[in-house]
């Protein structure tokens, strides 16, 4: 981890010098705001933040440092907080003097509530509160990679109820295939176990060491993935010699699930002319084969007027059933995967298509890229990291900001997340329910951790 004392925003080195005199206590919240995309958040990615900040986390060396990027930043050596750093390595031998309350992880809030609380354990360190608040924000992102992969799910789930006789596939119908279009490494790990909170299907593998590493997850049941071929291989030959390609691929790939991409030349021509070829291959395989198309084409400018095309032509091909809820299912030797450029919208709009023309959900697979990994953003959710409370001679003040924008009006006070019949809310004072925030971090200690199988069982829809 780099210096711990310059991750966090220029500004925050100096506000030890804008708080009143006589402060010696600041308690900030995290919330997901009301009037975000999604009505609650699955709070998730936590812990490997707070592992950052674990043990001994300051030293000399980073103060002195510190001292210097803030000299030739500002242009000024007196607004850095040289003496509250060494206060910390000289009375607290480098650990940080914080409490840290959140929700379990996994757990799945309506947004307009706290899902964690940050304080000063030490009166001189008044300020270290808020100096932590951009490390600790971090968590919005995995948090909102969850939380859109629940909805997307949900909303598959939603079509499932309405045209399958059962959810049974609904773990392995949303993929994750993030890891190309990802910023980094970093970022596809935490993307990548954020999405696996609620799937087990994933090609992201570094997500799935992620969840190991920090979570204790499972690696022997933690997710899963198939053979799938790439337009490198299905073009080896040469447009003529895609037959002989997929003639191979039967051959290596004699059982269980193989997907292959379809429109390297022509979908019309691989769906109606090849898939047809080896039509009795397809059906006597004790599997299934699963034709993706990547992209769309002039006849079919959408992805759910394509997939409509290709499930209407196979099941004319391979046959089906109908289900109790009269609608129609292709052979279970067949399926149709669409991962190209497709978010959470786009996935609503193929099943209502399909829907629309009498075919059920359990028909696709999905896979999500930069949909799942890249096209979120802090605002998303409305994250937001506020000061409720400051403790001046020995009482706490209730704070608070009250903007024209009353959307943007944080809460008072020191809080509590309690649960009743009516589920989640946040209050300010003794209710006799149990605080649902526990504390997690505590002086320099890791406190209460979660493994992966509860953080699983929080988000389960």
């Amino acid at each position: 981890m780099t210096n711990l004392i310059l991750a966090t925003d220029s500004y925050k080195l100096n506000h030890w010098k804008q708080y009143p005199d006589d402060t010696t206590g600041v308690y900030s919240y995290f919330e997901s705001r009301t009037g975000a995309e999604f009505p609650y958040t699955v709070f998730f990615g936590l812990q490997p933040i707070l592992r950052k900040l674990e043990g001994v986390v300051v030293t000399p060396a980073d103060v002195t440092e510190a001292a210097l990027v803030a000299k030739y930043h500002f242009g000024d050596e007196s607004l850095f907080n040289a003496a509250g750093w060494n206060h910390i390595i000289d009375v607290h031998g480098g650990c940080l003097p914080l409490r840290i309350k959140a929700v379990q992880e996994g757990t799945v809030v309506p947004t307009g509530n706290v899902l964690m609380t940050v304080e000063n354990t030490c009166p001189e360190c008044y300020w270290l509160t808020n100096a932590v608040e951009s490390l600790l924000t971090h968590v919005w992102y995995p948090s909102t990679v969850a939380t859109l992969s629940r909805h997307t799910i949900d909303s598959i789930g939603a079509f499932l109820d309405m045209t399958a006789d059962s959810r049974d596939g609904l773990p392995f119908m949303l993929h994750d295939f993030g890891y190309r279009g990802s910023t980094s490494d970093e970022s596809a790990s935490i993307a990548g176990a954020a999405h696996l909170v609620n799937s087990v299907g994933t090609d992201t593998l570094l997500g799935m060491l992620f969840a190991v590493n920090h979570y204790g997850a499972d690696i022997t049941s933690l997710a899963f993935s198939v053979p799938a071929t790439e337009h490198s291989v299905m073009t080896a030959l040469g447009e003529e010699g895609e037959w002989k390609v997929v003639d191979k691929l039967f051959r290596e790939h004699p059982t269980g699930i193989l997907s292959v991409v379809a429109d390297s030349y022509d979908i019309y021509r691989f769906v109606d002319a090849i898939c047809t070829t080896y039509r009795k291959q397809v059906l006597d395989r004790d599997g299934v084969f699963v034709v993706r198309p990547d992209s769309t084409t002039p006849n079919h400018e959408t992805p759910e007027g394509l997939t409509l095309w290709i499930v209407r032509r196979l099941y004319e091909s391979f046959g089906g059933a109908v289900n109790s809820k009269g609608f129609k299912v292709l052979d279970p030797h067949v399926r149709v995967l669409w991962g190209d450029g497709i978010d959470s919208h786009g996935i609503v709009r193929i099943l209502g298509r399909l829907a629309a023309e009498g075919f059920s959900a359990e028909n696709m697979v999905f896979g999500m890229g930069g949909g799942l990994h890249q096209k979120v953003n802090r605002d998303m959710q409305r994250f937001a990291f506020k000061c409720s409370a400051q403790e001046r001679d020995g009482a706490w003040h209730q704070v608070y900001k009250k903007p024209l924008d009353t959307s943007k009006a944080s809460k008072r006070g020191r809080l509590a997340l309690v649960k009743d019949e009516n589920g989640y809310r946040t209050v300010g004072g003794d209710t006799g329910l149990p605080d649902e925030l526990v504390t997690v971090f505590e002086n320099g200690v890791l406190l209460n951790e979660v493994d992966f199988d509860t953080v699983r069982r929080n988000a389960a829809l």
